[in-house]
Order: C-alpha cells, then structure tokens, then sequence
C-alpha cells in the first residue's frame, strides 16, 4: 500500500468502523454452521482493508471520509486500488465513501472516469518526445526523492519495472486485457445508495450485530448490541495501534471471523472500566471531527495543523490509556479510577469541545512534551528558564477559586501539585492561587534556608493561565 492511513486515525474512525460493518455483513451471508476459522480481516496492507481465506485476498477496500462528490478526490484512490487489483487476478475491488462520487464531466459513471484518467497518463507519456523526466510515468521510475501523488502509487504498485513495462500495463487495464477496472465497483449498502455518512455507519453496524445474536438464539436487547458495538470498536483500535507498532515486521496483524463471533457471543452487559474508555474515546474523537467541520473554529493551514498533530497523538493511544490522559486534563475534577458510573456522569464534553481542542488547535504542537509513562500532555517553553504548561478542560465562567479548592482536594492530582505550574484555561485573567494553602500550613522559611521550591515538596504557587498567555510564552 503506498500510503498507510493508520497514523491518523484510531478504531472509533470511519474506516475502521466500515471494516467492522463488511466483516459481520459476510458473516451474517453465510450459514450459522459454516467453518469461517480461515477467512480474516487485515487492516493498512495493500488497501485500508482487506479480506483473506486461508491467507488468500478475496477483497480490497478503499475507504474514504471525504465531506465531497468531487471525482477528483477520489481519483489517486481508485488508482491505487486498480492498480493493486490488477497484480490480483481474481479478487474484488470496492471503494467505500461517505459521500456519493460524481463521475467527471461529460462522464456517466466513475470507473470510465477512472479509465480516462489512465489513458490520459498513458497518452502524455507516449506523446512525450523526447522523454526528458518529466512525464507522470518517467517520475514513477525515477530516483527522485520526491514524486508527484499518482507518479508515487505508480512507482508503489511497480517497483521495479520500466517505464516502457509501466505503460504496457496500464494499456492492457484500460482495453481490459488486464479486467483490474472491471473487478472494481463503489460499495452500495442494503439501503441502495453507494455511500454511508459517518452517523449512519454506527447504525448499520448495530443492526448486523443484532442479526447476529438473532441467528444464534442470544439474548438480544439494545443494551447488548450498544456495549457490543463499544466493545468491537475497541477491539479495532488496539488492532490498529497493534499494526502501526509493527508496521516495519514483515508479519501481518489479522483479526480472525472467529475472532468476532466470539467478541458478538460474549455479554457485555456489565459496564466496566475498559467499556467506558472506549464509549469515551468515541466520543472524544467525534468531538475533534466536529470542532475541525466547524467554520467558526476552525480553517484548514496549509502545512501541518496544530490539533491534527496534537490528534494524532491522542488518538493512536489505547482507549484506557487516552482516559488516563484525559484525567490530567481535568485537574479539577476527581475521576475515580474504578468508581465507572460516575466517571460516565463527569466526563465534561463541554469542556473538551471549547476548551481543551481549541487550545490544542491554538498552541504550536512543536512545544508539546508527550510524557508517556505519566500519561501527560504538557506544552513546554524553549527559552529558559523553562516553563511548563498542561492544557484543561477549565471553562471560563467558574468562581476561580471554586476550581482552586477542587485541584487542591483532588486526590488523583496530588503528584500533579508537584510538577506542573501553570493551568491553560479558557478565562482571560492569570489566577494565582498556592497548593499548600488548603491542604497544610508551614512554619515561616528560617532566614539561612533555601526559599526555592523543592522537588519533593508542593509548588509554592499554581496558575491558571489563559490561552493566549500561554500562547505568548511558548512562541518567545
């Protein structure tokens, strides 16, 4: 696969969430007794996703969330898949959108458009004369470190060949001696339409799920299909992050049909600490989606974006690790590790919605300082003395020194006491308030004593700081 997705994008995304609804689509075709141990599901190899029997392609998927009909989206990924096909007699090709594809102008369908396009790059290279490098074909086979979109799916899909070779085969796919274009087709759900919006995706999974339990005589109630859903999309994701990690072994990561039906029979029905950080980080990652398609918070850069990175980062953790994250975002609130139920009430979609993405968007991801181990996310000053900042979800409009008591009291945050000076919130006045003014009294400093704050004692003082202060700081 020439360009592997999974680094932004986590199992709650609609790509995965697309795998998950084909995979139990096929199941569910398939008589309860039928031997599924060898057919599996493989995610980011030659395509997003991909079905194999017995180690054998029988499907390649193309996935893509793109908010636009427009052809020219989609055509670098209706290349890459035909291209992929056509070294794979035999297999199927589908191409799954959350918008419906238009063809191109004075075109009727999208696989003549994509043929068009083809010939077109067979048509400039063969029109080329003298060929000095500067056709679509020749970059494909140049040692260039750079290469424009297509000339890199073509260079992808044949490593190794001539140019000559190269425009060979895409004549014999555009006359279908090679029936690569004829294998290929825009996926069309139950409902008829050749595409499925990101809200409707979850629908349509729920409902296989449900046919599922039905066909094997399982109890099945909303409940059930809800914390199944929550689980499998769970499961994909540490299927994702699994693969990222091992994207340089030559082994592939599968997730066996097996696999699936078991995680469906399974009851999930008792919510637990593992449930609720995969209902969290879907909704978290729905959260960031809709602050990015929001006009009035967000336009797209150009070069890289502060809160895609910042998205990358939080995204590609494990559910329950993105919620112990996501505690020392909310100094302010005491998330009991163990207490489900009421972590479930106090998760402050709010506060992560206004606050903690708009500073993730507004502050320069090259300052971040991602502290693994502690599961901490703190902006750091380059210039000395170096300050360190760690982002919230502390909305404006609450007594300051209501939020001062509740940090203090926190028992979850007493290591945070120790660290982290300053507070990024979304109020407009740096508040100053002292760890030690609630929680002890201390005698006064003796006259030969060292008045620095000590390492293994509480920060003598904590702000809260707004986000353009913060902002100042870090770019100075």
């Amino acid at each position: 696969m020439a360009f592997d997705a999974s680094p932004s994008w986590s199992g709650f995304n609609y790509q995965g969430k697309v795998a998950l609804y084909y995979t139990l689509l096929q199941i569910n075709a398939l008589p309860v007794q039928t031997d599924l141990s060898k057919l599996s599901l493989v995610l980011e190899d030659n395509e997003d996703f991909e079905v194999r029997d017995n180690g054998t392609f029988v499907s390649f998927h193309q996935v893509k969330a793109y908010n636009t009909s427009s052809y020219s989206k989609y055509s670098d990924a209706l290349l890459e898949i035909t291209l992929e096909l056509s070294k794979n007699p035999n297999v199927l090709g589908k191409i799954h959108t959350w918008k419906q594809i238009n063809p191109k102008a004075s075109f009727t369908c999208i696989i003549d458009s994509l043929r068009d396009d083809i010939q077109s790059i067979i048509d400039q290279y063969r029109g080329a004369n003298p060929k000095v490098g500067n056709t679509i074909i020749e970059k494909a086979t140049s040692e260039a470190p750079s290469r424009p979109k297509p000339a890199a799916i073509i260079r992808s899909a044949f490593p190794s060949d001539s140019a000559t070779d190269i425009c060979s085969m895409l004549t014999d796919i555009v006359l279908n001696q090679n029936d690569a274009i004829s294998r290929l087709e825009a996926y069309v759900y139950e409902d008829g339409n050749s595409f499925c919006d990101l809200n409707s995706i979850n629908e349509k999974i729920k409902s296989e799920i449900s046919k599922l339990l039905s066909s094997r005589n399982l109890i099945n109630t909303q409940q059930r299909v809800e914390q199944t859903l929550h689980y499998f999309l769970g499961m994909m994701d540490k299927h994702i992050i699994d693969r990222h990690k091992a994207k340089q072994g030559t082994e592939k990561i599968s997730i066996s049909f097996v696999e699936i039906i078991e995680a469906a029979i399974q009851d999930h029905e008792d919510i637990g600490l593992h449930y609720l950080s995969c209902v969290f980080k879907e909704q978290f990652a729905h959260l960031i989606d809709e602050y990015i398609n929001d006009p009035d918070s967000y336009q797209e850069v150009d070069g890289k974006c502060n809160l895609k990175e910042a998205k990358n980062i939080l995204l590609n953790l494990e559910p329950l690790e993105l919620w112990d994250y996501y505690r020392h975002f909310c100094p302010h609130i005491n998330l009991q590790e163990f207490n489900n139920t009421e972590n479930a009430l106090k998760v402050d979609g709010n506060g992560i919605r206004f606050v903690l993405i708009k500073i993730l968007h507004e502050l320069d991801y090259k300052c971040i300082s991602n502290v693994k181990e502690k599961c901490q996310i703190t902006y750091e000053t380059t210039s000395l003395p170096i300050k360190r900042f760690i982002p919230s979800t502390i909305m404006n409009g609450i007594p300051l020194t209501h939020v001062e008591k509740k940090i203090i009291m926190n028992s979850n945050m007493w290591e945070f006491l120790f660290e982290v000076e300053n507070i990024i919130y979304d109020g407009y006045h740096v508040h100053l308030f002292s760890p030690k003014s609630i929680t002890h009294t201390e005698a006064p400093i003796g006259d030969d004593e060292d008045s620095r704050s000590k390492r293994d004692d509480l920060l003598s003082n904590i702000s809260l700081v707004p986000i353009s202060n913060a902002k100042v700081a870090l770019s100075s």
